[in-house]
């Protein structure tokens, strides 16, 4: 990537805020030189100067850096409406050789591990349905995960239900996963904020900072948040 920019010289360079894009983007810009902003969901370009919008504490806060160009922006995946694909002219699709990095020994290749391309994209997603550890325990995820079916939505969990295993690290949401913005996001059991959009809290506790501060609508339960029922949706 430094040798694309330093050939290219591009006003803006863009990183997916990703796991990914967090390790590699910080690097690029320290030894480019480039200013550069994280959790960006909006830009606005005035001659020579970027404004980059960062979204900062969960979301509360959405802060304005003004740089001048070049610039590095990390932007947050579905903070901007997908685009419509353009095919790029072959002459503009620059190959790099790697060999160089490869061969001072810096990196070694331990394996090849592709995610499974049966994995939804949550970042299209129009409906998701999210828990949380509020949510019990793994065999409650099961009811949770019938329930998005019933609304046509996808399952998704918080960073402490995918590090216990109850769902899969491809389905994690929030700062260290998947950013959505969804039309509709239900979260049950979850105590901090996960994704952009209109959110419907779910919980027991109506302190938590998710439903009293983020969340459109809140719904605090007096006993345990999911319960099984063989009934048919109405």
């Amino acid at each position: 990537m430094l040798e694309a920019i330093e050939i290219e010289k591009p006003d803006l360079t863009i990183v997916g805020c990703t796991a990914n894009g967090l390790e590699v983007g910080p690097e690029v810009s320290a030894r480019a030189g480039l200013p550069m902003a994280a959790f960006v969901v909006g830009l606005e370009s005035a001659g020579d100067r970027v404004a980059l919008f960062s979204q900062l504490y969960g979301g509360k806060i959405t802060a304005r850096l003004d740089v001048p160009v070049a610039a590095l922006a990390m932007i947050s995946p579905g903070a901007f409406p997908e685009a419509l694909a353009v095919e790029i002219e072959p002459s503009r699709i620059m190959t790099l050789d790697a060999s160089r990095a490869l061969g001072a020994k810096r990196l070694e290749l331990i394996e090849e591990s592709a995610p499974s391309q049966s994995d939804v994209d949550l970042s299209t997603a129009d409906r998701i349905v999210c828990v949380g550890r509020g949510i019990g325990d793994q065999a409650n995820v099961e009811l949770a995960q019938e329930l998005s079916r019933r609304l046509g939505a996808e399952i998704a969990g918080s960073r402490p239900v995918a590090d216990n295993g109850w769902l899969p690290k491809q389905r994690q949401v929030g700062k260290s996963g998947q950013k959505v913005k969804p039309k509709l996001y239900l979260a049950l059991g979850v105590s901090g904020p996960q994704a952009l959009g209109r959110n419907v809290a779910v919980g027991i506790d109506c302190r938590c900072q998710y439903g009293s501060q983020c969340a459109d609508l809140q719904w605090c339960a007096s006993r345990p948040i999911v319960t099984s029922s063989t009934s048919s949706p109405a």
